[in-house]
């Protein structure tokens, strides 16, 4: 991990690097310092969609994350991003990063693996499954 200059990201259009940890022991810590903020990404959505009908959990994913980065010069670290794969949300997560990492630096820890430059989240046949090669940012896998 030591070999990713962080400082690099914020050259890059799409601000993003996804870690990809086999044995799901994220070192995402080595990005640690004063100019970055780890988000718990589960925890904060979850918490924010409490109070809003089902059917409207789309329209506000984004803006609950948004809300959450306030500095632009910050790296974000968004960890156990678990839940911006259920169906119920209906988003697709990558677009949801790209999206945001137009404006600020993000490091997704992914939660699934990364083959044959494809990023893949749970196993087919479950309603969460999600598998895309179509995407943007950088993919370090530890």
């Amino acid at each position: 991990m030591s070999q990713i200059n962080v400082e690099k990201i914020g050259n890059w259009y799409h601000k993003l690097l996804y870690v990809v940890d086999r044995n799901e022991l994220f070192q995402s810590t080595i990005f640690l310092s004063e100019r970055s903020k780890t988000i718990n990404v589960n925890k904060l959505v979850s918490e924010r969609l409490l109070t809003i009908p089902k059917q409207k959990y789309p329209l506000y994913i984004s803006d609950i994350l948004l809300d959450a980065m306030t500095d632009r010069d910050k790296l974000y670290i968004l960890c156990h991003v678990d839940i911006l794969f259920d169906p119920e949300l209906k988003i697709i997560p990558t677009q949801l990063f790209e999206q945001i990492s137009k404006t600020y630096k993000l490091v997704v820890e992914w939660p699934g693996t990364y083959e044959n430059g494809k990023l893949i989240y749970a196993e087919y046949g479950f309603p969460e499954h999600f598998i895309t090669e179509d995407f943007e940012g950088e993919v370090y896998v530890n």
